[in-house]
């Protein structure tokens, strides 16, 4: 998905003015007047790279209740925030839920547009550790139950002889087994695959 400025305001004002100085700036642009639109024309275009401007007070769902309760659908997406209404209350809540900056209007043009350029190389980062993320899941997929058990008790640090035992196992079968694991995720150690299935399960 290419990055996109994604600018979600009611106002059609702001849309014009700050689409179209983004546009002479080379962004790629797209506008919406509310969420349920912009969801509905995002649906299947994920996941949505580039960064989102977000007004607070729109009809139906607000920015700040958006961003609470269906942000994490897009997790590459730096979320700015921008309000006519700004509060610290408002503020705080934006940032707790995860929002990566908070302006409010009239909108700087200066310092909006730094915040964009950030937010850029911020959604290139998630992209990158996203797809690093996606690629372990494969080859994690890849492994039978038994190789799962195996990996498992290899990461507990148990020896081949232990886990032979613990599964009533033969030792050569272990061997086999621990040899696939290495194979499938592509790794040539076990402090490697230590790290690999701490990646896998980050939060």
């Amino acid at each position: 998905m290419v990055a996109k400025v994604w600018l979600v305001d009611d106002d059609l004002s702001v849309r014009e003015s700050l689409g179209f100085l983004l546009k002479t700036l080379d962004y790629d642009v797209v506008d919406f007047a509310d969420l349920a639109t912009f969801e509905a024309a995002t649906q299947a275009q994920q996941p949505l790279r580039g960064c989102l401007l977000l007004d607070v007070r729109m009809p139906g769902i607000s920015g700040l209740s958006w961003l609470a309760e269906q942000g994490d659908r897009h997790p590459l997406l730096p979320v700015i925030i921008m309000t006519g209404h700004g509060t610290i209350d408002a503020c705080r809540r934006a940032f707790r839920q995860g929002a990566f900056e908070f302006y409010t209007k009239p909108l700087e043009i200066e310092p909006l547009l730094e915040t964009i350029h950030l937010a850029f190389s911020e959604s290139e980062q998630r992209a990158d550790r996203w797809q690093s993320q996606q690629g372990l899941q494969a080859r994690f997929a890849l492994l039978s139950a038994r190789e799962s058990e195996v990996m498992q008790l290899m990461i507990a640090g148990q020896t081949s002889k232990e886990i032979a035992r613990d599964l009533s196992l033969s030792p050569r079968t272990v061997e086999a087994h621990r040899a696939a694991v290495f194979a499938k995720l592509e790794l040539n150690n076990l402090a490697q695959l230590i790290h690999a299935w701490q990646q896998l399960n980050q939060v």
